[in-house]
């Protein structure tokens, strides 16, 4: 298979996606990037002068289609969502946007520049839940709007392999955590209030998630660049660890980092209609095919996040 040295990400000022960059450049890849013109980039600030960086709106079917012609792409990293765990109503229309017509013009856009890969990125939400871990072709029933259109676009990939031979990949995340996350997120949220001495709201905590390091989801998405050949079909992969952890055992690892016994006020948040309960990925195929293994334990993982964030914090403060 040719090199594949051009790489288009969408996305890219996201948590994932910074990471992803940062990789990328790290190994050599020309890397460029599409964004919205008055984002916010300060995950990829220190970056920006080694990037071709296009301002383009996803939801634009020529400004898409430009921006592949003129790149030239080999491959496209697409990473871009609109996320909402419960959305509201004059959400609605931006989540579709966002998700299944920004999707289809990236997909529409690499067929008519006939690009080597399209990787599209989704979630477990897509699944039943199940208190088995969950495997790609489990059944699928989204948990929330965001979900559904996830699964909208994970079918606009297959009909443009089935249609237009375009090559395209999913990966469904698992619950990804680690440096520089959203700070809305269980983890940072937590960190943020230990650091600050405020009092910590939380749920029961007896959910069981398959937390996920980011370094992990970023090697899955590396991997992909050295198949010896990309797969005929829309291949689906599970990215997680397959081993879920209650979110007090997460919450009480990162207090035994910290060394602080502050009190936490379990069960003071109630738990949301569309709860996740329990949910684990079983990973045979990711590692069959892709020759990918998580190496990041959650204690490690956790270690790392809690020793970023400390940092962080601390300059936000200064």
């Amino acid at each position: 298979m040719k090199n594949l040295n051009r790489l288009l990400i969408t996305g890219a000022n996201g948590f994932i996606g910074s990471h992803l960059i940062h990789r990328l450049l790290r190994k050599g890849f020309e890397v460029g990037i599409i964004k919205r013109e008055n984002s916010n980039t300060w995950r990829i600030n220190d970056l920006l002068n080694k990037i071709t960086v296009y301002n383009a709106d996803l939801q634009n079917t020529h400004e898409v289609s430009k921006v592949v012609s003129y790149f030239k792409p080999d491959v496209i990293f697409h990473l871009a969502t609109y996320y909402a765990l419960e959305h509201q109503p004059q959400e609605i229309t931006s989540m579709i946007d966002a998700n299944v017509l920004g999707t289809l013009n990236l997909l529409e856009a690499s067929k008519e520049s006939m690009i080597d890969l399209f990787v599209n990125t989704s979630s477990c939400f897509v699944y039943k839940e199940s208190k088995n871990k969950l495997k790609e072709d489990d059944e699928l029933k989204p948990l929330n709007l965001y979900a559904l259109t996830k699964i909208y676009a994970e079918q606009a990939c297959s009909l443009f392999t089935e249609k237009y031979d375009l090559k395209t990949v999913t990966f469904r995340l698992f619950p990804p955590y680690g440096p520089a996350d959203n700070e809305r997120r269980l983890i940072p949220y937590v960190l943020k209030n230990l650091f600050e001495n405020k009092s910590i709201k939380l749920t029961t905590g007896k959910q069981k998630w398959d937390f996920t390091y980011v370094d992990d989801i970023v090697n899955a998405y590396y991997k992909l660049l050295s198949l010896p050949k990309f797969p005929q079909k829309h291949e689906i992969f599970n990215i997680g660890t397959g081993k879920a952890v209650s979110v007090r055992e997460v919450v009480s690892k990162i207090k035994d980092i910290l060394g602080t016994d502050m009190d936490l006020e379990w069960g003071s948040i109630p738990h949301r209609k569309n709860e996740i309960w329990f949910n684990s990925a079983d990973t045979k195929k990711t590692k069959e095919i892709l020759n990918w293994h998580p190496k990041v334990t959650i204690d490690k993982g956790l270690e790392l996040t809690v020793k970023w964030y400390k940092d962080f914090f601390k300059k936000k403060v200064v």
